[in-house]
């Protein structure tokens, strides 16, 4: 019973985080169910980021947003960045591992549908699909409980510009990348997702709002620092999205 608790009041925490709805969210453990849905997510990512025959900095990037996004811990990332490792090794079997997922989320799902929109951003992050990752990802939709009407409706909202990428530019991807996690934010948020986020953080970490605290004079430091930080992404991304801060 109480891992029952603890599986769904993780797959809710992460459904927040991913869909936007609440990105700050605390994540609590989430057991096996947890490392599942990291081994198959990130798998996937590394599986698509290579079936072309190299992976980009794009693609990197991405799947560092999406590290940033779930709140992965350093140990947590460093799995991450092992299962993204296995997925571009072709013997490994990405469907026996997302079939293993759906036993834990369900067939279409909220989990699976915010799982199959994180890989359509990252196929897209470099501008259009190809047929072979067309393919896995059709495949992976079955799995996951969706027919080919569905899937091509996913990648629709993608292809047709409903979920353009924001994705960093080569001048500036070290920036812009950095600028998203700190606002926590996927690198493709819709523009009226920036500002809540960025209202919520600094509504967290503004000095003004600790003063009544009783803080010590290094914690309000940290803050001041804090909230210059979270001021400064948000202008950054103001700027490369050509919005108005």
């Amino acid at each position: 019973m109480l891992a029952t608790f603890q599986n769904r009041a993780y797959k809710r925490a992460v459904a927040d985080r991913l869909s936007g709805t609440a990105p700050g969210c605390e994540v609590p453990a989430g057991g096996k169910a947890q490392k599942v849905l990291h081994r198959a997510l990130f798998a996937l990512m590394g599986r698509l980021s290579k079936i072309d025959g190299r992976v980009s900095s794009q693609e990197v990037d991405y799947a560092t947003s999406v590290m940033q996004l779930l709140d992965l811990s350093p140990r947590q990332r460093q799995e991450a960045i092992d299962y993204f490792e296995l997925g571009k090794q072709l013997d490994t079997d990405i469907l026996l591992l997302v079939e293993e997922l759906v036993s834990y989320i369900g067939r279409d799902s909220e989990l699976a549908r915010l799982f199959m929109k994180v890989q359509l951003r990252l196929v897209f992050c470099k501008g259009s699909m190809r047929l072979k990752e067309k393919m896995l990802l059709r495949d992976v939709a079955e799995v996951l409980g969706f027919d080919k009407p569905r899937f091509l409706e996913f990648c629709a909202e993608f292809h047709g510009g409903h979920q353009r990428y924001y994705g960093p530019t080569p001048r500036s991807s070290g920036l812009l990348v950095e600028a998203y996690n700190t606002l926590r934010l996927l690198p493709d948020a819709r523009n009226e997702e920036v500002r809540p986020a960025y209202l919520r953080l600094m509504t967290r970490y503004h000095p003004d709002k600790l003063n009544q605290e009783n803080l010590s004079e290094e914690a309000m430091r940290e803050a001041q620092e804090k909230a210059s930080k979270i001021r400064t992404a948000y202008e950054e991304i103001c700027d490369a999205r050509k919005m108005r801060a």
